[in-house]
């Protein structure tokens, strides 16, 4: 019980001050470890002093010069073999489990295709526009609902603007790398992946926990569609699909481009109306055609042979001609 007199002024205040500290703490507790791939037009893709491919998977780094400045590049996390995987394959998603459950509010971490612009007037656009967007990861503000609640309603979340710059591309060394604001020459690197909880523990450069990817149509692993979800246990390749294109609503020329998973009950396994994930579509899909979707939507599944809208293109500040290529979700 409370006795006294109630300063109201100075509560205000002090809210005011917790809400900012809040913030501040926010930042500062953004996970640090922010791994991604790269697609295979990406300048550091032999430009690099060494081996760089789009199979591999790559960790945030303190920030350098880029790889051609005195040999500082990215940092491997994940080398391909590790899950089956050949130089030549296109990591085009990539997600851990997540262990958080699917019934929370999530913040959205993306990254954007070298010829997405944003919405006018907003972070994406001006660094689009300096030719440094899709080196780059954004966030947005938490979301209204879960992908649970979105996928049992049917109905898309809403997303209060405007999104942030979550990563700089400083952070990854990667070719040609520039503070944000700063202009550079087109034909940048495009992060084509993304997975924020560290995969590699140990630092031999091996998974230790499990994944789940898919490959783009080029893949020389591809097994039949870009459809196809992959599993790759802990500290091993992939066997077969974790699941085909039908368990999710879409046909087999359709192509995952990021991804997010809650797979919960047999791991590995994708178990219908219990497994939840978050994914979007590349363009040319044929599912984006039929519905009248974007590239830059983000759809939910529970892998019971259909999928929900769960973002639309506006709610993450990008355009319907824009295109989504890594995903990753903080609670």
């Amino acid at each position: 019980m409370f006795c006294g007199r109630i300063d109201l002024k100075g509560t205000f205040m002090k809210n005011r001050l917790i809400l900012s500290t809040a913030t501040a703490l926010l930042a500062l507790a953004l996970p640090a470890n922010a791994g991604v791939s790269i697609d295979r037009a990406s300048p550091s893709i032999g430009g690099c002093p060494f081996a760089v491919s789009p199979a591999q998977v790559f960790n945030l780094v303190p920030p350098g010069g880029g790889c051609d400045v005195f040999g500082v590049g990215p940092v491997l996390e994940v080398m391909p073999p590790a899950m089956g995987l050949v130089p030549m394959d296109n990591i085009d998603a990539l997600s851990a489990n997540t262990l958080t459950p699917e019934t929370l509010s999530y913040y959205l971490v993306f990254s954007g295709s070298r010829g997405s612009v944003g919405m006018a007037g907003t972070p994406y656009s001006v660094e689009a526009v300096n030719n440094q967007a899709a080196s780059d990861l954004w966030r947005t503000l938490i979301t209204s609902a879960s992908p649970a609640a979105s996928m049992a309603a049917c109905a898309p979340v809403a997303i209060a603007a405007p999104h942030f710059l979550h990563r700089n591309q400083t952070g990854f060394n990667l070719a040609r790398t520039a503070a944000p604001g700063v202009a550079v020459a087109a034909g940048q690197d495009n992060i084509d992946a993304v997975e924020l909880d560290v995969l590699d523990f140990t630092g031999d450069d091996v998974h230790d926990v499990p994944v789940y990817f898919s490959l783009d149509p080029a893949s020389p692993n591809l097994v039949a569609s870009g459809a196809d979800i992959y599993f790759s246990p802990a500290g091993a390749g992939f066997f077969v699909p974790f699941s085909f294109p039908a368990a999710i609503g879409l046909v087999g020329m359709d192509n995952v481009d990021s991804l997010v998973m809650w797979d919960r009950v047999n791991i590995g396994v994708a178990d219908a109306g219990v497994d939840f994930a978050l994914f979007s579509l590349a363009p040319g899909s044929p599912t984006l055609a039929a519905i009248g979707g974007s590239p830059a939507d983000i759809f939910v599944t529970n892998f019971a042979g259909g999928f929900c809208l769960f973002a639309p293109a506006g709610a993450l500040g990008l355009i319907g001609a824009d295109n989504v290529d890594g995903l990753d979700v903080m609670p």
